[in-house]
């Protein structure tokens, strides 16, 4: 199974003093069919997880920003934990992988998060619930 990877985006990121500018899909996608179906953004409450799911035919990418989260994810078994912060990282996450966000606060975290199919047009669900490690009700 593939691993989780976490993408530095400090060569892509551009800023100067009004702020900064990421095209988080440049070059990223195959298929744009995929990111009209699934680009979305999500919120996060202080203290709250959001995820508990799997995409069995899907790889989705994460971009978090606003406040720093916690990705909790299991591979081989093992459940893993990588603090997310400063808004320099897209996660990868493969096809399979159960996942989950959590926000430790004290505000509102986001992310953008979009999916692409792995191969073939995939058959059944798209998300999955799959608790684990982490806490909280499954949800998307």
């Amino acid at each position: 199974m593939a691993a989780v990877e976490f993408l530095d985006l400090g060569d892509e990121i551009r800023e100067d003093p009004r702020g900064l500018s990421f095209f988080p899909f440049a070059g990223r996608l195959p298929d744009v069919r995929d990111l009209l179906r699934t680009f979305h953004l999500v919120s996060v409450n202080p203290g709250e997880t959001r995820g508990n799911h799997l995409h069995p035919a899907f790889t989705e990418w994460l971009y978090v920003f606003h406040q720093p989260g916690v990705l909790i994810w299991e591979e081989d078994g093992e459940v893993k934990e990588r603090p997310l912060a400063g808004g320099r990282t897209l996660v990868r996450i493969p096809p399979g992988i159960p996942h989950a966000l959590k926000n430790p606060g004290p505000r509102v975290l986001y992310l953008l998060a979009w999916r692409e199919a792995a191969g073939e047009a995939p058959g059944g669900p798209e998300t999955m619930a799959r608790p684990l490690g982490g806490g909280g009700p499954a949800s998307g």
